[in-house]
């Protein structure tokens, strides 16, 4: 079952290029960590929208460095936020965990 991205206006989904042919990786919400998670929902600009664990945000929402790269392969970091969306094309609320 290929993934989507659960952010409103984007139509990235498992196994098909970016616009700029960049390779789309998928993230799920981090529901283990409340504080974290109501970042990445406020972020979004969701109302009263609550993520499954089925449900993914596209590597495009995060600045490149919310990443690590390792072996070749692209990890989130724990502390990534999005902040890239198609509503705002700037950067929303970033605030590190403490």
């Amino acid at each position: 079952m290929p993934r989507y991205c659960a952010v409103k206006l984007c139509k990235n989904r498992g196994g098909t290029p970016s616009k700029e042919n960049k390779r789309i990786s998928f993230y799920p919400f981090p529901l283990q960590d409340e504080v974290r998670l109501q970042i990445w929902v406020d972020n979004m600009k969701r109302e009263e929208w609550t993520p499954s664990r089925h449900q993914y945000l596209c590597s495009e929402h995060f600045s490149e460095d919310c990443f690590d790269l390792r072996w070749g392969i692209r990890y989130l970091k724990h502390t990534a936020f999005p902040t890239i969306f198609p509503h705002t094309r700037h950067v929303s609320r970033q605030t590190p965990l403490l």
